[in-house]
């Protein structure tokens, strides 16, 4: 425990843009942004998508979209998982996928997994980008788990464990593995 608070700790001091190098305080619209600062912001944003990389496996391009997606991973992960919640006091896959869709990717998907599979264009497992949805049958002939995709064969999902990055390789995600999608 003591372990990941260090780490979680350095983490925000290091990564998060503003806390170190800067005050946080917005510039006036009517004076551009020194480029100093720019060139500081986007090293800063380089630094959490290679400790994302460092952390979690997964190499994320540096995209606006990438960044925004670290960031609301950063705040959930470790959360716990609750069948039904929707809260970070306990909140289930389905829910957190459909949180991070709206919040990162600015899109609506349904409640529940199976619904969520409906929307999509399946895809193949070879063809999986970031941000596509995971699927798995859980000892079950229906959908019964979703997660995101993050690229370098991990997802992000809440199960049991919380929130967390998981390997598509694990035998046990490998063995309940069904299909995949993009809007």
């Amino acid at each position: 425990m003591i372990k990941k608070c260090i780490v979680v700790l350095t983490f925000v001091l290091l990564a998060r843009p503003g806390l170190c190098q800067n005050s946080g305080k917005a510039f006036p619209a009517q004076n551009p942004v020194p480029k100093q600062v720019q060139e500081t912001n986007q090293e800063q944003d380089y630094f959490k998508l290679d400790y994302f990389r460092q952390v979690a496996g997964v190499a994320l391009e540096y995209t606006p979209m990438s960044l925004k997606l670290f960031d609301f991973i950063n705040d959930w992960i470790g959360k716990p998982y609750k069948w039904g919640g929707v809260s970070k006091k306990g909140i289930d896959c389905s829910a957190f996928v459909r949180e991070l869709y709206s919040n990162v990717m600015n899109q609506y998907l349904p409640r529940n997994s199976r619904q969520q599979y409906g929307y999509i264009n399946p895809i193949k497992k070879e063809d999986l980008r970031v941000g596509d949805l995971v699927f798995f049958k859980i000892k079950t002939r229906d959908i019964s788990h979703v997660g995101v995709y993050l690229g370098d064969n991990k997802f992000v999902q809440s199960s049991r464990q919380g929130v967390n990055v998981a390997s598509l390789d694990h035998p046990y995600w490998k063995k309940y593995y069904y299909k995949a999608g993009r809007l």
